[in-house]
């Protein structure tokens, strides 16, 4: 009886051990401290959280983190003369009965908030120049490293002091990726703890989607629900098309008849305008006036000329008797002619423009 008791006492042993939270403590941002507890597994007892820096006097927790409604962790406040004393930590249970005792030194443990608002720009074609902003404002405790890659290569890492500059000599024209992150450097007590990286940003051409996964090809199932939606569709616009008319007056209009115009504009020439072109067209009277002629013409009577032979002894001379022809000539001047008898020497009259000459 009393061996047994033994074993389960010892066999408990490591399970009440177990069953103890361990308590991590880390100053954030040298603005705060913030205190997380776990077990292992699942968290089965709710605890209070008591803090307390060297002799000072112990405070209770006044902010909790909670994750399924149960305290986690604790935030409280820091001084930063207070960050090389010693701070002790309790956690207890409901019932007031103490769960754990810590005592921490955190003088290493201190993470820092990311850089942000990180620039690169170019300077004479020969360097980069990368900058960056850090929330804490002291540069003289701050340590940098930068890591840059070209491409898809690896990273370089690079460490700067008490800046937020760093320059990168020739580069090249391919694409460049930089980051940043910091903590607190060795002079003012160096932290274990690096923050983490900032967001990247880059310089160069465009980023090349080498890495990037090609589209994923639809599937046998979104082909048939393709096709599915474009039937249904055909069937409710040809439903519409055949029960209304004007819907499809507006998708298929009608095309005109032009032998139907063109009778119907015939008709309404003769019909309405007794084939009066100008009244057809709507000529303006101006315009009409316009093409009139504002000058007259005078009749010219017209004559011409035979030659009649004598037998006699006066044959020589040659009578030319002037006969009347059509008046249906006219002329732009008028003119009056004379029969004149002429000698064998003497030449025929000059002819006016008027009168035509036909010799028989």
């Amino acid at each position: 009886m009393t061996l047994l008791l033994f074993i389960l006492c010892f066999w408990n042993i490591p399970l009440l051990a177990s069953s103890n939270p361990n308590i991590n403590c880390l100053i954030i941002n040298l603005e705060y401290v913030n205190c997380t507890w776990t077990e292992q597994g699942n968290q089965k007892h709710q605890y209070t959280f008591e803090w307390r820096f060297g002799n000072d006097v112990e405070l209770k927790c006044l902010k909790y983190h909670k994750m399924n409604g149960a305290n986690v962790g604790c935030m409280f406040p820091y001084a930063e003369t207070k960050r090389f004393n010693s701070l002790d930590t309790w956690l207890y249970y409901n019932n007031g009965s103490l769960a754990k005792n810590q005592k921490h030194q955190l003088k290493k443990e201190v993470k820092l908030y990311p850089p942000y608002n990180l620039t690169v720009e170019a300077r004479k074609a020969t360097e980069l120049w990368l900058r960056w902003n850090v929330t804490f404002k002291n540069f003289n405790c701050i340590e940098s490293e930068v890591r840059h890659r070209m491409g898809n290569m690896d990273w370089q890492n690079k460490k700067t002091l008490n800046s937020n500059l760093f320059s990168l000599p020739f580069p090249s024209k391919k694409r460049y990726e930089f980051q940043v992150r910091v903590r607190v450097e060795s002079a003012c007590g160096e932290s274990k703890f690096w923050s983490d990286w900032s967001e990247p940003v880059y310089w160069g051409p465009s980023k090349p989607n080498n890495n990037t996964a090609s589209p994923v090809s639809m599937t046998m199932t979104s082909v048939v629900l393709y096709t599915i939606g474009a039937a249904i569709l055909l069937v409710i616009l040809s439903c519409l098309l055949v029960h209304s008319e004007r819907l499809r007056i507006i998708l298929i209009p009608v095309m005109p008849n032009a032998g139907q115009n063109v009778s119907k504009y015939l008709a309404a020439f003769f019909d309405n305008y007794d084939g009066n072109t100008e009244k057809w067209l709507s000529i303006s009277k101006d315009l009409e006036k316009g093409f009139k002629p504002n000058f007259t013409e005078r009749a010219c009577p017209v004559r011409e000329y035979r030659i009649v032979s004598q037998s006699s002894s006066d044959s020589g001379s040659v009578l030319s008797i002037p006969t009347e022809l059509s008046s249906d000539y006219q002329c732009m001047q008028s003119y009056s002619s004379t029969s004149t008898i002429t000698g064998p020497d003497e030449t025929s009259p000059i002819q006016s423009p008027c009168q035509a000459y036909n010799p028989v």
